[in-house]
């Protein structure tokens, strides 16, 4: 558990809290438009919750899951289906943001060819004789730093040859019993976009996005204001400065705020509509670290 401290006056005038305790988002809803389509056509879902929310992973149902890396909830993604069949979506909420919601979607497929005349009609499609699939992917542990060996855990039944793409331009053929663990050493921080590939007659493709840290952690380190002092109703920048990618929630002082997950350093832009003196707070959320505090003068136009 993480306790308030006393905060400390830094040589450059930046007032500099312990972290405040780390606040989760929660994803409540997964809406699909159209909710009836046809194959091939494009699906929309748009997953809704509470902030904050750096990542939102959706199984689309055939198959397919990716984990998406955002800014904050509401959030949109799109697919499309090969082919017929009555889908259940699932959004779960990842890092910083938990929950789950469903969704179903209906897809109808093209009509079938016309029998030609005196020909028999086609028989129905044999069901697969293997039911070796992936069923999830994920990482151990959660949160990773450069240079430290992460688990890849491929979550599956049936014995499944399948291509793991580590997203650093390496990649590794398996073949065996699923679940299977994989283990692999990023060098470098980053975000990685982490695909197993299943060879048929194994199915379940999956693209899971795995964040590095570098090492020491993700850390909000102090904030940058420009211009400083400010003038009514003309942009302010304020770059958030620190390592690593890291959820964090500025507080602009007038009543507005924004909750983003960017690497860092990271600038995020406002206006203020009166003039008067603003504190600007910068809170991370876990595991990012770290918090500053900051105030600003907004002068009226024309700066006097």
């Amino acid at each position: 558990m993480m306790f308030r401290q006393a905060a400390l006056l830094s040589s450059f005038g930046l007032l500099v809290l312990a972290p405040l305790p780390a606040v989760a988002g929660t994803v409540r809803a997964v809406s699909p438009s159209p909710a009836s389509a046809a194959a091939g056509q494009t699906v929309t879902v748009t997953v809704s919750g509470t902030n904050p929310c750096g990542a939102a992973n959706v199984n689309w149902g055939d198959g397919t899951a990716i984990t998406y890396a955002i800014t904050g909830l509401p959030s949109t993604h799109s697919h499309a289906y090969a082919g017929a069949g009555h889908y259940s979506i699932v959004a779960r909420g990842m890092g910083n943001c938990d929950g789950e919601a469903t969704a179903n979607v209906e897809v109808a497929g093209p009509p079938a060819p016309p029998v030609p005349p005196n020909q028999p009609a086609p028989s129905a499609p044999r069901a697969p004789t293997s039911a070796a699939a992936v069923t999830r992917v994920s990482f151990t542990p959660a949160a990773v730093t450069a240079r430290q060996a992460v688990t890849i855990v491929v979550d599956g039944q049936g014995t499944c040859a399948f291509v793991v793409e580590f997203g650093d331009g390496n990649k590794q053929d398996f073949n065996t019993t699923l679940p299977a663990r994989v283990t692999h050493t990023f060098g470098a921080a980053g975000e990685y976009r982490v695909i197993v590939g299943p060879v048929a007659p194994c199915t379940g493709k999956f693209t899971e996005t795995l964040v590095v840290q570098p090492r020491g952690g993700a850390a909000i380190r102090g904030i940058d204001i420009s211009p400083f002092p400010a003038i009514v109703r003309e942009g302010v920048t304020f770059k958030v400065l620190g390592s690593g990618t890291c959820s964090y929630r500025v507080d602009f002082g007038d009543g507005n705020n924004e909750e983003r997950s960017k690497p860092l350093p990271d600038s995020v832009a406002h206006v203020y509509s009166a003039a008067d003196t603003y504190t600007v707070t910068v809170t991370a959320v876990a595991p990012c670290s770290g918090s500053t505090r900051r105030p600003l003068t907004v002068l009226p136009p024309g700066g006097h």
